[in-house]
């Protein structure tokens, strides 16, 4: 009976521990914002979306069509560029210099008729820091 305790209040310290992962969650960002909130000071910034191929959600396409997404990360005075797709065919995710990062969304979907301005655009990612 002892040791059952034991090996529960064990169990119930590792389960208690704290994530210590670096995980940042779900961060939106606008065309020109930047998200800079780790430990090590670094920042990533979503610079432009552009070939916004993606088919509009009004029309039925043969292929749903792709949009890349600019973002720049500045760690540490080494600032890196990099580009993400929207379709699940083509890169879209990356990391660098320990940070994960990984496009889940380009908004505003296209809609025929409808041009989308250059700073209507933004972006959800999940970041992640190690």
């Amino acid at each position: 009976m002892k040791n059952t305790v034991i090996l529960l209040l064990v169990i119930l310290a590792f389960s208690c521990s704290s994530n210590n992962n670096g995980t940042k969650g779900v961060v939106n960002l606008k065309v020109n914002g930047c998200f800079h909130e780790f430990q090590n000071r670094a920042q990533i910034c979503l610079d432009s979306v552009f070939n916004d191929s993606r088919c509009p959600s009004d029309l039925v396409c043969v292929w749903g069509g792709d949009a890349l997404a600019a973002f720049t990360i500045t760690k540490n005075d080494n600032v890196s560029n990099f580009n993400l797709h929207s379709h699940s065919n083509f890169q879209s995710d990356t990391i660098i210099d320990g940070i994960t990062i990984t496009l889940i969304n380009i908004r505003p979907y296209p809609i025929s008729g409808r041009p989308i301005e250059p700073h209507e655009y933004s972006v959800e990612i999940k970041v992640d820091e190690y």
